[in-house]
């Protein structure tokens, strides 16, 4: 049986169709009264790096939430939404759970734990985004996401294991599975032979009230449309709570500042980028041309350290100015000319 299983599995995701064993319940009829058309809030939340803002990004298909290839990109709480069908999909991108330790070493605010009990209380469903390629925390679930998701186990919740392409063993994907569903998903026991035994609560690694477990790669787009399907076959009926040309409750100036600060954690080394204060000092749109014209100033604690950013020449940041205009332009869907001025942190006065 756990064969089968097995089998089953790889050829879901073969056809980047998400995992759901034959003993699962079946998808909510859809409803046919689209008067008012149909809406659902999805909180999605997950340990920091996991993907959970790529995830948004590809789903959307604007690159409305800052991204990067370090922890704790995302600080603060984001909506970004998608209307496809008279169906309004709005995502809330939370932070990563994080530390007291954290906090103090990225200088990260106060409010990022409460912008994730903040998403879970608007949510109509929670998508949980656990990253499988990480060997050391693949088979389990972070305490403080078990912890939110016992808070609101009323909310119903899908699990999204991402990075699948980078698993070197699709056998161990079943593995993970009962390790991250405590081996039942959606009220159903996994078969196969780590079901066999009744578990001790002290030593479960994951989470038995999941409805739905999906199999993707965040970055190549595998998987993210039977996940965009599954939330509107959620949607409710309702009245929008945006209209439908809306993409996201950030305004222009969140939108760059996050997007500078997100390509300089891609490009510098360490806790560097941290230090960094970031602020948009000039806006301009000009509609008639489809055109954003910005200045950044970015404000580095030291000399030394706006000469290393620089790099000789000034090279490297005309290298890191390049990937931010791309990715504006991939947010704004418009031209954009964006200018970056490094300016070292004055001294005090005495």
């Amino acid at each position: 049986m756990a064969t089968l299983v097995l089998c089953a599995l790889r050829l879901s995701y073969s056809k980047s169709r998400y995992f759901r064993a034959a003993f699962i319940s079946s998808q909510p009829e859809r409803d046919t009264e689209r008067s008012h058309g149909k809406v659902v809030n999805v909180a999605i939340i997950g340990a920091p790096n996991s993907g959970k803002s790529t995830l948004i990004n590809k789903i959307t298909e604007r690159k409305i939430c800052a991204a990067s290839n370090k922890v704790h990109t995302t600080t603060k709480l984001v909506r970004a939404m998608c209307y496809e069908n008279n169906t309004q999909i709005v995502f809330l991108d939370t932070p990563g759970v994080v530390t007291d330790k954290e906090k103090r070493k990225y200088n990260l605010p106060e409010s990022m734990l409460s912008a994730c009990y903040k998403s879970l209380r608007c949510a109509d469903v929670v998508g949980v985004v656990h990253d499988v390629s990480n060997r050391y925390t693949k088979d389990y679930l972070h305490s403080d996401i078990i912890g939110m998701l016992n808070a609101v186990d009323e909310i119903p919740s899908f699990l999204i294991i991402n990075k699948v392409d980078k698993l070197k063993s699709k056998q161990q994907l079943l593995t993970v599975i009962r390790n991250l569903t405590n081996g039942c998903i959606a009220g159903n026991p996994i078969p196969g032979p780590g079901n066999s035994k009744k578990k001790d609560s002290k030593t479960e690694k994951g989470y038995n009230k999941f409805s739905d477990v999906f199999l993707i790669s965040a970055l190549n787009g595998d998987g993210v449309q039977d996940i965009k399907e599954y939330l509107m076959c959620n949607a409710k009926t309702a009245g929008f709570q945006y209209s439908p040309d809306t993409w996201t409750d950030q305004t222009p100036q969140v939108l760059i500042e996050e997007a500078v600060r997100a390509k300089f954690l891609d490009f510098l080394a360490q806790e560097i980028p941290y230090k960094l204060n970031i602020q948009l000092e000039y806006f301009e749109e000009i509609e008639e041309e489809q055109k954003i014209l910005c200045s950044v100033v970015v404000e580095c604690p030291s000399d030394r350290l706006s000469r290393l950013i620089a790099g000789a020449g000034g090279g490297r940041l005309q290298q890191i100015k390049s990937h931010i205009r791309n990715d504006l332009m991939d947010v704004f869907k418009k031209t954009v000319v964006v200018d970056i001025n490094l300016k070292v942190k004055s001294k005090p006065t005495e």
